[in-house]
C-alpha cells in the first residue's frame, strides 16, 4: 500500500485514481478477450483500449457537465 501512495504522490496530479481504474479495467478487457475470443496478449492492444477507455471517460464528463 505503501507503493501506491508513494506512486500517486510522485505523479503529482489529481487524476492518478481515475488512471488506476481505467489501467485496470482495460486489463481486465484484455484479459477477458484473450480467454474468450483467442486474442493475442500485446502491449499495443491493452495501450489502445486503454486510451479509448480514457477518452471515452472524459466525453461523459463533457456530456455530465453540460447537464
Amino acid at each position: 500500500m505503501d507503493m501506491v501512495i508513494i506512486a500517486r504522490e510522485l505523479f503529482g496530479s489529481p487524476i492518478f485514481r481515475k488512471i488506476i481504474i481505467v489501467a485496470s479495467r482495460a486489463i481486465w478487457s484484455h484479459r477477458n478477450s484473450i480467454i474468450f475470443y483467442g486474442a493475442s496478449s500485446s502491449f499495443a492492444s491493452w495501450r489502445q483500449t486503454f486510451f479509448e477507455e480514457m477518452s471515452l471517460k472524459d466525453k461523459i464528463n463533457i456530456w455530465l457537465s453540460s447537464l
